[in-house]
Order: C-alpha cells, then structure tokens, then sequence
C-alpha cells in the first residue's frame, strides 16, 4: 500500500472513531435510554396526556413526565423510570413550563455517609481494581465481557455504601486527537455507569465524566504508558450526586 492509501485508510478510521463515539455519548446514546424509559411507562397505563421524554435542551439523562399526576401516581412513575439503566433523574412538566419535581430529590434523599465510611468503602473499591483494569473493545465504549464481571464485583461491593456517590472517571492515553481521546472517555464513563445502574446501584448516586487523555497516570507515550493511561477510576464521595460530572476546566 503507497503512503497516500495508508494516510487515506488512517483518515477513515479516525472518522469513524470519532462519528462511533460521539453517537455513544450523544444523542444516539439518549436516544436508547428514552426508548427504554418509554416502554417502562406506557407499562404504569396512565392514559391519555401522559408521557414521558428525555431532556434535550441540553442533553441529559433527565426523563421528562407530561401530563397530570398526582402523588402516588409520581411515586410509581419515579420508581419505574429511575430503574430504567441510564436514567438519573425525573422531573414533571407543567403546561408550557418544564419544572424540577421536588420529589425527585427526595427520592435520592437518604443517610450521609461519614468520612470513616467514605474511607473504609473506597478501600474495597480500591481492592476490586488492585490489579484488574476495565477494558473495551478497541476504540470503542463497548466492554469487554471479561470487565463485565469486574462490574459484578464493583456493584455487590458499591451495594453496600449506603449515603455515598461513585464518581466515574473515564481516561485515555495521549494516542490520537485530543477531542476523539474526550468525546471516547465520556462514553466510556458513561457505559460504565450505566452497567453500575444495571446491577442495581441507584443511578442518581452515580456521576460519570470524561477527561481524555488530560490527566495522564503515567508519563510517556510507550506501550506501558499507554496501557496505564487508559483507564476507569472509581471517586467514592458523601451524599447524593447529580449525574454527570463536567471535567475540570470546563
């Protein structure tokens, strides 16, 4: 192959990368969770005016309720969507005005953890990654099956931190551009806490966030550092979270 086709079919793969990774992170990505969260509605048969979307103004992992409600009608709606994996939250809109549910903060409200705890949780987080790394199959936010079971662990030992939140950070090495190394950590991260959610770890105590390849563990752009680059991190914290978290500097 000339140095011309190399550079063309190099090209396409960087394009690729970055539409792949972008429609995780993106609107395709809220796409799926609103799929879903519409089939856990229609099952609550609230008739006709209720229904439910994904907030798009930014995008997020809100799901927006229409129609009238009572109490115990957004009692069951918030449980049913809440445990849809992707969803963080639920709000209810009012006529014209889209309006944060007081509710829905009550349904993530519970004990704060102390710092003791925080410490002692964070510990056997620590302990579940010490020598394991959370892998995808390449250039992409799919998870390797192997990982998955990594995630089994990190969710039965995430069960049992009560009043806490895991922040999940996702890392890449310094291989390609800086905006597809970005917009490919986001989805990473992102997949991740949807898997956590999956297994039953509430979905509003999980923050997700990409930082590319900004914050690298290792120095160097050798094979070894790059395998150490690439990579999840788990940031155990006191009380509730808010779903998503912007990375420094931003």
């Amino acid at each position: 192959m000339t140095g011309f086709g190399k550079f063309l079919v190099g090209t396409a793969a960087t394009s690729l990368l970055a539409w792949g990774a972008h429609s995780l992170a993106g609107a395709d990505y809220i796409d799926g969770i609103e799929g879903n969260a519409k089939a856990a509605f229609d099952t609550l048969e609230l008739g006709e005016g209720a229904g439910v979307a994904m907030a798009r103004d930014p995008l997020a992992r809100i799901a927006v309720v229409s129609g009238e409600h009572d109490e115990i009608a957004k009692k069951a709606i918030r449980e049913k969507l809440l445990a849809v994996p992707g969803v963080s939250g639920v709000r209810f809109a009012s006529g014209d005005a889209e309006t944060a549910d007081d509710g829905a903060a009550d349904a993530n409200a519970g004990p704060v953890a102390s710092e003791e705890e925080v410490a002692s949780c964070q510990t056997d987080v620590d302990a579940v990654m010490d020598g394991q790394t959370i892998n995808f199959q390449s250039g992409s936010a799919y998870l390797a099956p192997a990982s998955l079971r990594i995630i089994d662990s990190l969710a039965e030992t995430l069960g049992r931190c009560d009043g806490m939140t895991v922040a999940v950070a996702g890392h890449t090495d310094a291989t390609g551009s800086a905006e597809i190394n970005q917009t490919l950590s986001t989805a990473r991260a992102e997949s991740v806490a949807a898997a956590l959610a999956e297994r039953g770890i509430d979905a509003g105590r999980i923050t997700s966030a990409g930082f590319g390849s900004s914050q690298p563990k290792v120095d160097g752009t050798g094979a070894e550092a790059n395998a150490a680059n690439r990579r999840i991190e788990f940031t155990l914290t006191a009380g509730a979270g808010d779903s998503t978290a912007a990375p420094e500097g931003e």
